[in-house]
């Protein structure tokens, strides 16, 4: 029995009455709703007849006890706050945060264009906290069991997600759930009945909305999916379980995108792609559809897109974003056609693996870019940003905005101690020592050579 408007509900465990305010929503396991509480405005899932199970009131309970992974990676899911109930009734809910759907946008909606096309650089960032976030979850124990871009929310502008709908979330292998996930996005093991949902399947599933985000279209949407006239359950288990086959497999031709305009739109955004993340993408859809222990680990997922949001360059002169390779090297502007002239990079080596940053006016440095290690949390603290010269025209620098002081040994072999507030001039050759790891202001030609 659905809420009607006005109704109250309890929360159970404080014992907080809320009014039901209007309905937000409707899914395949309940109807969201507006409540207004002594904590203001926040939503409720509320479970159909058939879904208020004990085992889901039990899971609930577990979830509201546990809390959400620690960190700005557990703050990005909306998690459950308490289990809701009314008088009379066995049905139940849960309460979560309430959402600002103004500035967060559902990936349908973009397509739709009723919102803005995250940029380059917002897509990183949305990948990046997307692979951030559920590896604090499986290293937490638990697993997501329904990874899909309908429990994803971003801001466009910022790339900054939320990650709905978590009342599915489990202890990895051990706890029972009620959803298997969504089938486009389930591992072929899973549609095929030999794996339960695990850390393991997560991984396909979280590549698999990746490649929704970069591609706008699913990785084994080929001629298969063409040649049916039927799109029905069997189909989707041949597709999807039975023979997947990526679209892009260099190896494997079978799948390939149809001669339709209907499958422009991924031919050009494939195109967009940087060569590691098509790389990457291939590896995932063809070993790690052979080997599930082949996939993509949220780590790796983590350090390519921080390199590649490193790589962005500015057109000159439409201003349109565009990407660099790991080398420095940049092809003409692929909205303008203007050929972009690299500009300097810090070379940064640490014991994870050497990484770039291209330099302009505002680059940050930021913790993330100095750890040793792939630390669970964003690292987003900023350490480093590159400053006009007060005085000279053109030149730049980076300040120092730690709390450390900073050793710094310029090509002429002079060095100087930097104290935080100074900047070090942007000369090629200089090398900055910030907390053990050695930074190198480096001209393209430089990377290259032997």
């Amino acid at each position: 029995m659905p809420l009607n408007l006005g109704q109250k509900v309890t929360s159970e465990l404080t014992g907080t009455e809320l009014e039901v305010i209007r309905k937000l929503g409707e899914g395949t396991q309940g109807e969201v709703y507006l409540v207004s509480g002594p904590q203001g405005f926040q939503a409720v899932k509320w479970y159909k007849p058939e879904q208020a199970t004990p085992e889901q009131r039990a899971a609930i309970l577990y979830l509201v006890k546990t809390g959400p992974p620690f960190g700005a990676a557990g703050k990005r899911f909306v998690w459950p706050l308490d289990l809701v109930t009314r008088e009379g009734v066995g049905q139940f809910g849960y309460l979560m945060p309430r959402i600002d759907t103004q500035r967060f946008a559902e990936l349908g909606e973009v397509w739709a264009h009723i919102k803005p096309v995250p940029s380059f650089s917002s897509l990183c960032e949305i990948s990046y906290q997307l692979a951030n976030s559920y590896r604090a979850l499986h290293l937490s124990g638990h697993c997501y069991r329904d990874i899909s871009a309908g429990n994803l929310m971003f801001d466009p502008l910022s790339g900054n997600i939320l990650i709905c709908d978590n009342d599915n979330v489990g202890v990895n292998r051990q706890s029972v759930c009620q959803v298997w996930g969504t089938m486009e996005y389930m591992a072929p093991e899973i549609i095929r009945c030999s794996a339960d949902p695990s850390t393991q399947t997560d991984l396909h599933s979280l590549a698999v909305l990746l490649f929704y985000l970069w591609v706008w279209h699913h990785p084994f949407h080929g001629e298969m999916e063409y040649s049916f006239h039927c799109w029905d359950i069997p189909a989707k288990k041949k597709v999807y379980g039975e023979s997947p086959v990526f679209i892009f497999d260099p190896e494997n031709s079978s799948n390939r995108l149809p001669p339709d305009p209907d499958y422009a739109i991924a031919r050009e955004r494939w195109e967009y792609c940087p060569a590691d993340l098509r790389s990457t993408f291939i590896r995932v859809f063809t070993e790690g559809l052979r080997d599930p222990n082949r996939r993509v680990t949220e780590g790796e997922w983590q350090n390519l897109f921080s390199g590649i949001k490193d790589r962005i360059v500015i057109c000159p002169r439409c201003h349109a974003e565009n990407i660099s390779g790991p080398d420095g090297q940049i092809a003409p502007c692929w909205h303008c056609r203007t050929t972009i002239v690299p500009p300097p990079v810090l070379r940064i080596k640490r014991p994870v693996g050497d990484s770039i940053v291209a330099l302009a006016v505002g680059t940050t440095l930021r913790r993330r870019h100095i750890s040793v290690s792939q630390a669970s949390e964003d690292g987003s603290e900023i350490v480093g940003l590159v400053v006009p010269h007060p005085s000279l025209p053109g030149a730049a620098g980076i300040r120092n905005k730690s709390t450390l002081t900073w050793d710094a040994a310029f090509p002429n072999g002079a060095t100087a101690r930097v104290p935080p507030g100074r900047a070090v001039p942007l000369h090629p050759g200089t090398t900055i020592s910030i907390e053990g790891i050695k930074v190198t202001i480096a001209s393209p030609e430089d990377l290259v050579k032997p």
